[in-house]
């Protein structure tokens, strides 16, 4: 396997600490919203990672963290802390916003075929309790941990402590921005001054790892004891404890989004050297943006985001969503539209209709899976998630002189990477499409022939009133069931 390593700022062969198996850190959604489609690009994303990586024959060790403290509005240390600000608006406790919202993450993976951090799917259902046993750590079940590595730091000479907080102390590593490049001069010049910032902080650039609930915190709902006094801490020291205490001061991957680059990610390495006294992931992987019709980065924050519910309101499937995020490579920023999505929806159903012919000649017998074809499979995936690549291999597949069912056998065989439901689709048993149906479709096609747009879209409200969907193909139409 071979990933684009952020650190390297290149391609490079995967080579994990432990023969075989590979240990992997996702950050993970703060639960204080609905997660916006924006955020599901990425975890689509990792979740075609962690497929493949199984696929290929690794063991996957993976967790994924659930933030539900302490992540302060605009990343500022000196901000509203986002759970609270929520439960404010709602007039709920923060433990009830988070336990609501995580509910909803569960959903939504469910609906997309995001498998939990453990590799199982996802019971949008299940006991809260059982997330750490699916892999999800939930921030306030490490506050000990978060508060030792804080006494580490401090005993190693990383930190020091104001009348509101203890700070890490960036002048103390080198190479603090080796994500950005930036120097601490251009970092110092680029850090905005917060109201109400801290006057006894030394440098801009150093960051919150305890806040104490002093000043305009005295109030703040989430609290524990700790040596500097009553407090609750830094985000960026949440990712860090959960990610080295379950995985171990060494791992192989931390996944995240471009916009961790500036900020998080570099408190997150700096934090672990001052910890262990040297860094702790081997492999940083990161996501680009999804953007809109304008070009803006979809933020929830700012309540432009669409979730998956309201899109999926718009009469898309999740798999035509799932095929959009997983066509497009993780490191591509990519245009979230409803023409994108409606070409990525008739790919998936152009595809489908190709299998459900190939199963109709297979007589529904089970095949084997054609072993050079599948090496070209791996190739793609092997090639920094070439997912796009992939279909390609499907493509040339279906089109080949193979045995119709061993085409069948072996694309079913891919689909555990991609996971888009080809053989639930393929063979459903309700797709047979009654003749009236058959017989609109046909008329709207010779409406549209004869630029009669209007006759061709009253054709198309008929059938969409019996329960049914046209799509137009490559190679005409097809039909699926709403």
């Amino acid at each position: 396997m071979k990933l684009y390593n952020t650190l390297d700022k290149k391609v490079v062969p995967i080579k994990p600490l432990k023969k075989g198996k590979l240990t992997i850190y996702n950050c993970g959604p703060t639960v204080y919203f609905r997660m916006h489609i924006g955020n599901i690009r990425a975890y689509v994303n990792w979740d075609i990672l962690h497929r493949a990586l199984i696929y290929t024959g690794y063991k996957v060790e993976r967790i994924m963290n659930l933030t539900d403290v302490g992540h302060m509005s605009k990343d500022e240390d000196f901000g509203e802390d986002k759970i609270e600000l929520q439960a404010l608006k709602e007039g709920k406790d923060p433990i009830s916003i988070a336990n609501y919202y995580i509910s909803t993450v569960l959903e939504d993976f469910a609906k997309l075929n995001i498998l939990s951090p453990k590799g199982n799917p996802v019971d949008p259902n299940m006991p809260l309790e059982k997330l750490e046993e699916e892999g999800w750590t939930r921030a306030t079940g490490y506050v000990d941990e978060m508060i030792a590595m804080v006494k580490k730091m401090e005993e190693n000479g990383y930190t020091y402590e104001t009348t509101q907080a203890v700070y890490f102390d960036v002048t103390k590593i080198d190479n603090y921005n080796i994500f950005t490049n930036q120097s601490l001069e251009e970092k110092q010049e680029g850090v905005r001054e917060e109201v109400g910032v801290d006057p006894e902080k030394k440098h801009p650039a150093d960051f919150v790892l305890w806040m104490k609930r002093v000043g305009k915190y005295k109030d703040h709902t989430m609290h524990w004891n700790s040596p500097w006094g009553d407090g609750f801490p830094g985000w960026h020291i949440e990712c860090s404890a959960m990610s080295t205490s379950v995985l171990g001061e060494y791992f192989d991957i931390h996944t995240g989004g471009i916009d961790h680059l500036p900020l998080h990610h570099p408190n997150e390495r700096a934090q672990n050297i001052g910890t262990f006294g040297h860094p702790s992931v081997k492999y940083w992987l990161h996501n680009d943006f999804l953007t809109g019709v304008e070009d803006s980065k979809l933020s929830k924050s700012a309540g432009t985001g669409a979730s998956l519910p309201e899109v999926l309101s718009l009469g898309f499937d999740p798999m035509d969503i799932r095929y959009l995020f997983a066509s497009v490579n993780y490191r591509v920023q990519l245009r979230f539209t409803k023409e994108s999505l409606d070409g990525a929806r008739n790919a998936r159903v152009s595809l489908i209709s190709k299998l459900r012919n190939i199963y109709r000649e297979s007589n529904q017998k089970e095949g084997e899976i054609l072993e050079d074809y599948k090496r070209q499979f791996i190739k793609e995936l092997e090639n920094n998630l070439n997912v796009s690549g992939t279909l390609a291999v499907i493509s040339g597949l279906l089109k080949s002189k193979e045995k119709p069912e061993d085409i069948l056998t072996t694309i079913y065989d891919f689909d555990k990477v991609l996971d888009l439901n080809l053989r639930e689709e393929t063979e459903r048993k309700d797709m047979d499409i009654p003749e009236d149906i058959l017989k609109l479709a046909n008329e709207r096609v010779e409406a549209r022939k004869a630029k009669d747009f209007e006759l061709a879209d009253k054709k198309r409200e008929q059938i969409e009133s019996r329960g049914y969907r046209m799509i137009d193909t490559e190679d005409g139409f097809t039909l699926e069931k709403i």
